[in-house]
Parts: C-alpha cells; sequence; structure tokens
C-alpha cells in the first residue's frame, strides 16, 4: 500500500517546468501500489464464495462477531446502496457497488436483521449469530406496484436517495428513456432547479437555484461543479452534449466544496457512464426526426474473461441542421457530434478492481442563433421566433471542438466497506467558434476565437466503515489545468452607433457603456465624437490552475434514530495569467475611448503580462439526521461555500483580481417513502451571499468584465414527488419556489450597483409534472405513453434586471410514447418536445450587451422524431 509520505510528497506543489517529475511520481506510485496489493493479497476462499472473504487476513483486528451479506434482487443482480441495520443497535451500513456488506460490534445470539431498498419491500431475516463471521445473502422483492430505485453517491459511497440528507435529484437511464430525453438543455428542462444554457459544440453552462455569472463568457468560471466518473469537467468544452450510455445523472444541490471541490459553490452535477458488466448483450438506436435530425447510438458489453475482465464500448452519432435559417446562407442553433466510449474492467484478486475509460467526441455546428430583436433581417421582418434571421458571415459562423480523454480508476478493498480510491485522469481539448454578436445582418461586431485546453487530475481517496456506525472519507487530489485561448474581435464604430440608434433599442445611458440616448433618430447620437469604420483587434490570453485538496467527510451514529455529519476541506491555488492584446487592421476604434481601450474596442494593446495569485481557504459543513425508520429521515445542515478568485485584466490593460465568493447556507428537508408506493422529497434553504460574482454590464475605465463586491440573500423550498399507481402507471412531479435579492449595500459598505435585484436565470416558480402509463395489448408486447409538462414563472437572463433582457413565464408540454416487444427486444418510440410551439428565448445578453447590442438566442420550436431501439 502506498505509504502516506509517499502520497502528500505526489500531491505537493511545485515548480510548472517540474510537472512531468510530479506525473511520473504519482503514475509509479500507482503502478506500485497494484502490483504489491496483488501479489502480497492472494484471494482466500471460505465456506462461501464472495468477493471479499479472505477470514485469515481480513479478520485481523475486527470483533469476533461480524455479520457479512450480500444483498440482490429476484433475477440475482446486486443491489448497491441498500441500508442494513440491525434492531434495537445502532449499527447501519449501505451496501457497496457490488452489493456486498459488512455489519460489525454485534453480540452473540439471535438478532433481527432489516434491510430496506426504495422500490423494493423491506426484508427483515431473525438470525442467530455465532462468535466470527456469519454470511448470509438476502433477496430483495418488487411489490406487484414498486417505485423506480434510485441509488446516488453524493456522499461518495453508494446510498439509496431516501438516505441522503440533503437535496439530491437522480436522473437514470430508463426514467431518461421514459421521457425521452437525450441531450442535456432536455434535462434541466425537467429538473425546476437547474438551468442549462448551450452555445454550440457542447459548450454548455450549468445554473442551480440562478446566480450564474458566466453566460455567454467562457473566461469566466462556473459555479457548478461538473463530474464525470468522478472526474471534474472544469471546461464548458469538457463537458457531455449528448445523454448516451449514461446509468444516471445525480444533480446535488447548495454548497458541496467538501466533496465535489473549488467549483461547487452553488451544487454539483455527476455524470455517471454504464460500466462493463459481466453479461454479454447491448444495444442499437436509430432515430430521425423535424429539421433534418438523424441520430445512430449502440453499446456492447462483453465479458473476456467470466468474473475477471469486461469491456464496453458505445458511440453515438447525431446530426440535425438549425432550427433558424440564416438568409446569407446556412443554419443556425443545429446539432452535429460524433462521439465513443471504451471501458474496460478489470478484478485481478478478490481485493481490486481497476476501470479504464477513455472518450472520444467531436461536434462540428452551425453557428448559434444570435439576435437583434430591433433591427429587421433581409426579409423585412423583425422579432426572435419566425425562424429567420441575417448574419452577415452566412456559413462561416459556427463552432467545432474535439475532446479526448483518459481515466484510470483503481480501487484497493480491506473489506466491503474500507478501501483505497485512486482516479487518474488526463484530458485534452482544442475549440474555435465564428459568431455573430449584434445579430444583424451588419459587420458590426463579430468575433472569431479558437482556444486549447488540457487537464490533469489525481486523487487518492479511503473510504471507511468503523463499528458499523462511523461512515466517512477522507483524501486528497491535485488539479491542473493549462488553457490557451485568442480571439480576433471585428467591429465598427458607425455601425455600432446605427443599431444603438434603432428605434425601440431599450438601451439606455446608464446601461450602456457609450453615451448613446435610446430611440434618437439623429444618424450621429454620440455628437462630436469622430465614429470610425472597420476595426480588428486581437487578444490572447492563457490561464494555469494548480490546486492541492484534503478534504474529510464524516457520518456517526450517536443513537438508534440520530446521526450526525461533519465535513471539512482546504485547498491551495495557484492561479495564473498571461494576456496580451493588439490592434491589427483596420482604422483605431473612437468608441474605445469611453473605455480607455482606444485604440481598441474591447481591450487596450498591451505587452503580454503575467498576473498570479495563491491562497489558501476552507469550507465546511455540518448537519443532523433523524431517521424515524428506513422510511423517513429528517435532516438540517449547515454550509459554508466558497467559489475562488478570478483572475482578470481591465478594458484599459490593468491587472485585477476578483474576490473570491462565499455563500453560508442553511437548509433542512425531509424524505418519506409511503406505503412502498409514494417517495416524498421535499426541503427548504436559507443563505446569505457576499462577493458575488456578476458580470458587469455598465463598462467603466479601470474595470474588468466581472465584479465581486456585492451580498445578496436568497432562500427558497423544492419538492419532489412519485406515486407508483397501479401496475403500469406512476406519477412524477416537482416544484420549486425561490426569492433572491441583492442587498443595498456592497461588501464594501457603498450603495450597491444592483440593489434589489435578483439573481439571473432564477424564476420564483417552477414546476414539472406527468405520468408513465404502460399497458399489454399482447403478450409479447406493451404500449408505453409518458406525457410531461415543465414551467417556470418570469426570470431575468442578467443580474442587472436589464428590462428586456428577460424572459415571460412559459410552459413546454413533452411526450414520449410507442410500442415494445419483448421477443426479439424492440421499442418503437416516437417523441415530441414543445408540441404547443410555445416561443421562449432560452439565453440573452451576451458579448453583444457589452457594447449596448443584446442579442438574444430564441428557444427550440416543436421538434419531433422517432427511435428504434433492439436491446440484445
Amino acid at each position: 500500500m502506498v505509504s502516506w509520505k509517499i502520497l502528500i510528497n505526489s500531491f505537493r506543489f511545485i515548480k510548472p517546468e517540474e510537472d512531468s517529475k510530479m506525473k511520473r511520481i504519482i503514475i509509479f506510485s500507482l503502478l506500485f501500489a497494484i502490483y504489491f496489493g496483488a501479489v502480497a493479497q492472494p484471494k482466500k476462499r471460505g465456506r462461501v464464495k464472495r468477493k471479499y472473504r479472505n477470514v485469515e487476513q481480513v479478520s485481523q483486528g475486527l470483533p469476533q462477531v461480524v455479520f457479512r451479506g450480500l444483498v440482490r434482487d429476484a433475477a440475482r443482480n446486486p443491489i448497491p446502496g441498500a441500508s442494513v441495520e440491525i434492531d434495537g443497535l445502532t449499527n447501519l451500513v449501505h451496501s457497496n457497488e457490488f452489493g456486498q456488506f459488512m455489519v460489525s460490534d454485534l453480540p452473540t445470539g439471535r438478532l433481527r436483521l432489516r434491510v430496506s431498498c426504495l422500490g423494493y419491500q423491506t426484508k427483515t431475516v431473525d438470525y442467530v449469530l455465532q462468535t466470527g463471521y456469519n454470511d448470509h445473502y438476502i433477496a430483495l422483492n418488487r411489490g406487484p406496484v414498486s417505485l423506480e430505485t434510485e441509488i446516488a453517491t453524493a456522499q461518495k459511497r453508494e446510498q439509496q436517495i431516501s438516505d441522503i440528507p440533503t437535496a439530491v435529484s437522480v436522473f437514470t437511464n430508463s426514467f431518461s428513456d421514459k421521457l425521452g430525453i437525450s441531450d442535456l438543455s432536455e434535462l434541466a428542462v425537467s429538473e425546476p432547479a437547474l438551468s442549462v444554457e448551450s452555445f454550440g459544440a457542447g459548450n454548455s453552462v450549468f445554473s442551480l437555484w440562478g446566480g450564474n455569472a458566466n453566460s455567454g463568457f467562457p473566461e469566466v468560471s462556473p459555479a457548478v461543479a461538473v463530474f464525470a466518473d468522478n472526474v471534474p469537467l472544469s471546461q464548458r468544452s469538457f463537458l457531455p452534449s449528448e445523454l448516451f450510455d449514461i446509468e444516471r445523472v445525480e444533480v446535488v444541490k447548495g454548497p458541496q466544496n467538501v466533496l465535489f471541490g473549488r467549483e461547487a459553490l452553488n451544487g454539483a452535477v455527476h455524470f455517471i457512464s454504464k460500466k462493463p458488466n459481466n453479461k454479454a448483450g447491448g444495444y442499437i438506436r436509430l432515430g430521425a426526426g423535424n429539421f433534418q435530425n438523424k441520430e445512430v447510438q449502440a453499446a456492447y458489453n462483453y465479458p473476456v474473461i467470466k468474473d475477471v475482465l469486461f469491456v464496453r464500448a458505445a458511440g453515438i452519432y447525431r446530426d440535425r441542421k438549425g432550427y433558424v435559417d440564416n438568409t446569407f446562407g446556412g443554419t443556425l442553433s443545429g446539432k452535429n457530434v460524433l462521439g465513443g466510449r471504451f471501458s474496460v474492467r478489470f478484478l485481478p484478486a478478490w481485493n481490486h478492481k481497476i476501470d479504464l475509460q477513455m472518450n472520444y467526441r467531436k461536434s462540428s455546428e452551425p453557428g448559434i442563433g444570435f439576435l437583434n430583436r430591433w433591427i429587421p433581417n433581409e426579409d423585412g421582418d423583425t422579432g426572435l421566433f419566425n425562424g429567420r434571421a441575417s448574419l452577415n458571415r452566412g456559413k462561416e459562423l459556427g463552432s467545432e471542438a474535439e475532446m479526448l480523454d483518459a481515466a484510470l480508476t483503481y480501487r484497493l478493498f480491506r473489506d466491503e466497506h474500507n478501501y483505497w480510491t485512486s482516479v487518474t485522469s488526463f484530458r485534452k481539448s482544442n475549440s474555435s467558434s465564428s459568431q455573430d454578436f449584434d445579430g444583424t445582418s451588419m459587420p458590426a461586431l463579430d468575433m472569431d476565437r479558437e482556444a486549447e485546453n488540457s487537464s490533469f487530475f489525481q486523487e487518492i481517496r479511503y473510504n471507511f466503515v468503523r463499528a458499523s456506525r462511523t461512515n466517512g472519507s477522507i483524501g486528497v487530489n491535485y488539479f491542473q489545468e493549462n488553457g490557451n485561448a485568442s480571439q480576433m474581435l471585428f467591429s465598427n464604430d458607425s455601425l455600432i452607433s446605427r443599431i444603438l440608434s434603432a428605434s425601440g433599442n431599450f438601451q439606455v445611458p446608464e446601461q450602456s457603456r457609450f453615451p448613446v440616448f435610446p430611440q434618437s433618430l439623429d444618424s450621429n447620437p454620440m455628437g462630436s465624437v469622430p465614429l470610425t469604420g472597420e476595426h480588428i483587434e486581437a487578444t490572447a490570453g492563457e490561464r494555469k490552475t494548480q490546486t492541492a485538496r484534503a478534504f474529510l467527510h464524516y457520518t456517526y451514529q450517536w443513537r438508534k434514530r440520530v446521526f450526525f455529519t461533519l465535513g471539512a476541506s482546504a485547498v491551495y491555488d495557484r492561479l495564473q495569467l498571461l494576456h496580451e492584446s493588439e490592434f491589427t487592421g483596420g482604422e483605431p476604434s473612437a468608441l474605445g475611448a469611453f473605455l480607455g481601450a482606444s485604440p481598441n474596442l474591447l481591450y487596450a494593446p498591451t505587452e503580454q503580462q503575467k498576473l498570479t495569485k495563491n491562497s489558501l481557504s476552507f469550507t465546511g459543513q455540518a448537519g443532523a439526521t433523524f431517521r424515524w425508520t428506513e422510511n423517513f429521515n429528517f435532516y438540517m445542515n449547515i454550509a459554508r461555500g466558497r467559489k475562488p478568485e478570478f483572475l482578470q485584466y481591465s478594458w484599459d490593460g490593468k491587472p485585477l483580481v476578483v474576490g473570491a465568493e462565499k455563500v453560508y447556507s442553511g437548509e433542512t428537508g425531509l424524505k418519506a417513502i409511503i406505503m412502498k408506493r409514494i417517495f416524498l422529497n421535499a426541503n427548504g434553504f436559507y443563505r446569505r451571499h457576499f462577493n458575488v460574482q456578476t458580470l458587469q454590464w455598465l463598462g467603466a475605465e479601470g474595470t474588468g468584465l466581472l465584479a465581486a463586491n456585492g451580498k445578496a440573500t436568497s432562500y427558497g423550498a423544492e419538492t419532489s414527488l412519485r406515486v407508483a399507481v397501479i401496475p403500469g402507471l406512476d406519477l412524477f412531479g416537482n416544484y420549486a419556489w425561490m426569492q433572491s435579492a441583492f442587498d443595498s449595500t456592497g461588501v464594501d459598505g457603498k450603495d450597491y450597483l444592483y440593489a434589489g435585484k435578483n439573481f439571473s436565470l432564477a424564476p420564483e416558480h417552477s414546476f414539472s409534472a406527468g405520468f408513465s402509463a404502460r399497458v399489454n395489448i399482447a403478450r409479447t408486447v406493451q404500449l408505453f405513453a409518458t406525457p410531461w409538462y415543465a414551467w417556470k414563472s418570469h426570470y431575468w437572463f442578467t443580474e442587472a434586471n436589464i428590462p428586456g433582457l428577460d424572459q415571460p413565464a412559459f410552459g413546454i408540454l413533452n411526450a414520449n410514447l410507442g410500442f415494445e416487444m419483448s421477443e426479439p427486444n424492440l421499442v418503437l418510440s416516437v417523441y415530441g418536445t414543445n408540441l404547443l410551439e410555445q416561443k421562449y428565448i432560452s439565453s440573452a445578453g451576451h458579448w453583444g450587451a457589452q457594447f449596448g447590442l443584446p442579442t438574444f438566442i430564441p428557444g427550440s420550436p416543436r421538434i419531433v422524431g422517432m427511435r428504434v431501439t433492439w436491446n440484445f
């Protein structure tokens, strides 16, 4: 086993030029640990054939009376996350990923074991325990009407969702199939607290309970951590655009910095893919729909060596033309993605598990429909929802991204609940885009951008259980990311002025960086300003992030029904930003003088500069849970969250460090399973926010894109309900309510610019509801239907709450229906989203709004199609 000294040395901060040496140390340590563990701990066999039965070695140091078991369903599939407890004693554990458990510190004699899991009937077993090891297999049965099982790893171990004492939602593969969900935007529609904005080629931004500050600005760090199979995805180009071969998606809400790292200020989203297993088989899915949609998905699982080596391969191809036609050629807001995943699971010995996963994705999509609502297109039409736009660069607009990653996860078991986990990952991506940020046929404001990103992640974590009443994890990790980005800005002062002067433009002087009066008929509203013509400038930057983190999460069962949880995390960040800008062609921009950027429009010309920031920070959480029965939990939590500092340069080329955003949160909630048919999940929260990182829409000399001097308060509640009514009929729904407002003064004690304003992307009310019905129409054929409706009240797209940059209340109706045959196993489905053709805005503001030229992305129109899936 790798010693703590080696682990600590592996994760200490070193100079950038020594990175390769550090990586070699880590890889050598992992290989040494795998080799030493496999050689030094050969498999033992006992009375029961179990992966982890090793009486001679594992029993050393354990109590004299131990109960070990395996929880399975009627088809002999293991059930992870099931709760296992002894009546009358303070011993509670959850079955691990293989369905196995161990309860220790028990007395001899007759005891009653209670095993429960959401979706199954609770089972009690009377057992006479003897000194030593007692083994028993337990089979849980589903009732005639049962809920869907939901397992999550929000506390870095498998648990049924009803036992996790925090606000968490789980979208399983089967539930997503019922809804007909295939991408991130559709997932967000079904979860009221979650919002997703997409900007092409897999670039997406998540927001939980609003407060998102990086809409359309990849330079700004997110406030929601995103993970894929325990690996952080910090860059938007790393995010999966399509949900294929996914086991589940976990959405954990509220400050989650302790277990999910530095970016989990508002929560975390975790994508968990399907892993190789012992069964040969797979599926093929073909689909087609309107807007020339074509899609192919496939996956195949194969056990190369039974119980030892398994492989799984999955792939996806989807192409759909944009739903906005561009009169200059091509379409806007379409899809084109090609991706694949190859996974290997190797079980070389009883206490070793090795997972290797490789992902590849390539996207090549048309431009985004950034539209201006005041300037008519070439057809003479204004408005956002006529399906026509006139963006001057035509087919040149678009975005491309290519991503490749590899992740190695190694787990070394001491027993069922005590084990080491090592996660090693490397990712690399390249992306480019050409976008029209003025949203008109005039070449007023266009931008080309190229970026390269690479990241390395290493985590060592130890999960532990003590006396079957203490559960937790302790670990350290290291994250390094290098990102290079360059952009070319093409602008024209005269055309910008012309757009600003358009009749109906809602921008007023205090909301624009230029002194323009709205609805002016004067062709030169800036008076004596000598407006110029075509202008070109270039900006380049390189961001480097090195983060070392240590964390501890600990749950103690104080009494039979009372649990206490503590968690703490320490993070050391090294941030570096290189920046340079130049005037590359055309005429100098006169408008840039208002920001001190002249002769440029955006950033003043400057030689390469370097800005660094090192910091040590701490976050924590504490909570208490009252577990009345296995069917009822009530919990209370407090937490301190933090979003790291942000490095930037002002418009006039000065270095700026934006302070770390902090949030102090209180949360309470309950989870109840009623009659094994109803699952109720409800929670409420209250939060105080400090140094809120917000976009600056006023642009002034000496300022940059982001500021962090605001204070705010937010509070709200959320509830979800799932009901198994009768065999073949399920109801589901959720509702969220939230209030948010910035304080009248900022953290500096001065009057705050956004006083009384609401968070962006935070509707006061939102809900979704639907049902899933299934009925036999023949011996081997079933008819199914799942209609569902999602609704959101009015919300803003910016923290400035600028009138016009908002979305009135709207609702979307979706449905998925079809036939399923068992011989052969074929599923024919017909799906539709936004069936009522609701007109809404999916995003607004963007780079254009920084110059008084806000653009809008119209939401998706009615999308319909059909899919055929063959499971084999």
